[in-house]
């Protein structure tokens, strides 16, 4: 398992007969989303433990997806927020950041803010922990030809056997999106790209940890999924891999920022900073090949030849208006409930 990797310092007091009673830090309680499986286990491990133990305070994980967070987050109201800290994918995110749910980006209080490279700032709010490419994984066991291309998830060979994730019904009208611009499209028409659905008929599943347990179970052989998750599994010996379509690769950005109203902004401040320090982001990387956002973040060689790592790498990332795209989802979800369900 992953080593700790966020310093801490344990000072002992050779003489000391009464221990000190707890200071007001250690009564507070930190409440974060994340993500629940493989992600909450390093994260535990190599973040919330040791910060706990740094700082005196309970870190309380709220696990499940970000459009899950997001509803509980407008349903409280900017001055009455359920999260101290909200972590995760940017789609659902620009709504709340407009409508000032979120505070400013305090680079005092998490100075490594200053170590990111300038694509990772979002508004004056916002930061990108990690990054990964979404692409195509597949079973090399299977005899199946391997994908070179986004064209290849239409292809005949993987009838029965192609699957993608929408959580919330949202992301598979995301992959639409992202796809229609890799082709040079400004926005996909709705229609169009619902009968592309169609015509693949896909497995859909809610959550990027099912496609990977269908991909396990061999019940596909074809999936749309991020880097990060198809070298996990062949990191623990099944047999996927993974491949970035010759026209592009999107991005899956794990978004993070404090709420305006949360009652513990120093400490919620000093998390993000740990999750932006150079030991958590090597070891994001070296466990879950999540691509560091810390530009000065060296990453081992067969590690770095699996994520995005480098300037040049940087470069290269294919971004999305998804502010832009948030303001037409709420008809194109509704064209999308109605067809697909």
């Amino acid at each position: 398992m992953i080593r700790p990797l966020v310093a801490l310092l344990l000072v002992v007091f050779a003489f000391a007969v009464v221990p000190a009673p707890p200071t007001a830090a250690q009564s507070k309680t930190l409440v974060i989303t994340g993500y629940g499986g493989r992600w909450s286990e390093v994260t535990r491990k190599v973040l919330t433990e040791p910060f706990e133990k740094q700082h005196g305070v309970k870190v309380d994980i709220v696990t499940g997806i970000t459009a899950e967070w997001i509803a509980k987050l407008m349903a409280g109201g900017p001055d009455n927020p359920p999260f101290d800290v909200v972590m995760g994918n940017e789609p659902p995110l620009p709504i709340p950041r407009e409508r000032g749910f979120f505070d400013k980006r305090n680079e005092i209080l998490a100075p490594n803010i200053k170590n990111l490279y300038p694509k990772a700032l979002i508004g004056d709010t916002s930061v990108v922990m990690f990054w990964s490419r979404i692409g195509l994984a597949y079973r090399t066991d299977s005899g199946i030809r391997k994908p070179s291309s986004w064209k290849d998830f239409w292809d005949e060979a993987y009838a029965g056997k192609r699957g993608t994730y929408v959580i919330a019904n949202t992301l598979g009208i995301n992959f639409l999106f992202m796809i229609s611009k890799l082709y040079g499209k400004d926005y996909f028409d709705i229609d169009a790209g619902v009968a592309q659905i169609k015509r693949a008929q896909p497995k859909l599943v809610d959550f990027t940890g099912t496609m990977e347990k269908n991909l396990e179970s061999k019940e596909v052989v074809l999936a749309v999924l991020h880097d990060g998750s198809a070298y996990d599994l062949q990191k623990r010996g099944i047999p996927i891999d993974w491949v970035a379509p010759s026209e592009g690769t999107p991005i899956l950005d794990q978004v993070i920022q404090v709420t305006r109203g949360s009652k513990n902004k120093e400490l919620a401040w000093k998390l993000i900073d740990a999750y932006l320090s150079p030991e958590v982001q090597l070891a994001f990387a070296n466990e879950l090949f999540f691509s560091p956002t810390n530009k000065t973040v060296k990453v081992p060689p067969d590690v770095a030849k699996k994520i995005i790592s480098g300037p040049a790498d940087v470069e290269k990332l294919v971004l999305f208006d998804w502010a832009q795209v948030a303001r037409q989802r709420p008809q194109w979800t509704e064209r999308w409930n109605k067809e697909m369900r």
